[in-house]
């Protein structure tokens, strides 16, 4: 479990520094051709990321098989794209219905938030990220919280896509344990316990396929603090370019208040993001900034919250007068 907890800051297999920049997009995509073309997951990766000089050890520089598979069901980019693009819509219309009750303003306003956190979908290639498919499932998942058999079954799903999810899961189980509701923390226990089982069967599946000789990653405690936060933030379109103590003040204000303020859904997103970047103050190398695509939907969303409690106060001070 120590394993799998690691993984809140898993990153994309790591470059030797003497080879030109590649894009890991192409190395996914050229695993989901192979595997669609027959050949199995483990000996097809570990063979593309050693043709690129990527590092094949530990486990945890090798992507689990869960995207590749569904992917590989497709024929085409153009097909992976629609899918990604349909997902996208699927999540942004489930967000607006949990918003339904919201004065318009507000709930459109948070749909425009988690909108700018999620324009890496239009890049061309993104269908090939893993953080792209993982971040729609929790954001289906969090608005999934009416039904807490399918909040805690697509959350676990997006854990198995992309494992730095899991902060999502564990703030399922946070939230579940605050409330008292032992039913849903124990299914989101669960789910936990059931991912870090089938990790440990990906980590055991990747050893028997290394080589003597296999490049190791150079690892991912580094401790990089605040920049490293800042750069992964900025992966919501509304806080690129922005200075980076601003971009802190308005991240931290909109946590806070989606905690205090917020209903299930605000507040799970905010403790799952507060604690995905919380890891990566100490996990992560520079390059890893785009991790924030995981977060970036979510960590806005407590503005209108800010200007809805701004203007009940206002009202209140007039209406004493």
């Amino acid at each position: 479990m120590l394993a799998l907890l690691a993984c809140l800051a898993v990153p994309l297999a790591a470059k030797a520094p003497s080879k030109p920049v590649q894009l890991d997009q192409e190395l996914y995509r050229t695993v989901i051709e192979r595997v669609r073309g027959g050949e199995n997951f483990y000996p097809a990766t570990m063979a593309a990321q050693r043709e690129r000089v990527y590092p094949v050890q530990p486990a945890l520089a090798v992507r689990p098989p869960t995207m590749t598979y569904w992917l590989a069901l497709l024929p085409s980019t153009a097909t992976r794209t629609a899918a990604l693009i349909v997902l996208l819509f699927g999540a942004l219309i489930a967000l607006r219905q949990s918003l339904s009750d919201r004065p318009p303003a507000e709930a459109l306003a948070m749909v425009a938030l988690a909108v700018a956190g999620l324009f890496g979908v239009f890049f061309p290639d993104n269908v090939y990220l893993h953080e792209q498919w993982s971040v729609l499932l929790v954001m289906l998942a969090l608005t999934a919280n009416r039904r807490p058999w399918l909040m805690v079954l697509l959350a676990l799903l997006a854990v198995l896509v992309r494992e730095t999810a899991l902060a999502w899961l564990a703030a399922i189980v946070l939230a579940a344990l605050w409330k008292r509701d032992w039913r849903l923390a124990g299914m989101a226990l669960g789910a936990i316990a059931l991912a870090g089982g089938l990790w440990l069967i990906h980590a055991q599946q990747v050893a028997a396929q290394v080589h003597p000789g296999d490049l190791t990653s150079p690892g991912w405690v580094r401790f990089g603090g605040l920049p490293l936060v800042i750069d992964a933030l900025r992966r919501n379109l509304a806080l690129t370019g922005l200075p980076g103590p601003l971009i802190l003040a308005l991240v931290a204000a909109s946590l806070a208040a989606m905690l205090g303020w917020g209903r299930d859904f605000e507040r799970i997103a905010a403790i799952g993001s507060a604690g995905f970047l919380a890891a990566l103050t100490v996990f992560g190398r520079p390059d890893n900034g785009y991790w924030g695509f995981m977060a970036a939907p979510f960590v806005l969303l407590g503005l209108p919250l800010i200007v809805r409690q701004g203007l009940a106060a206002s009202r209140g001070r007039t209406s004493a007068r």
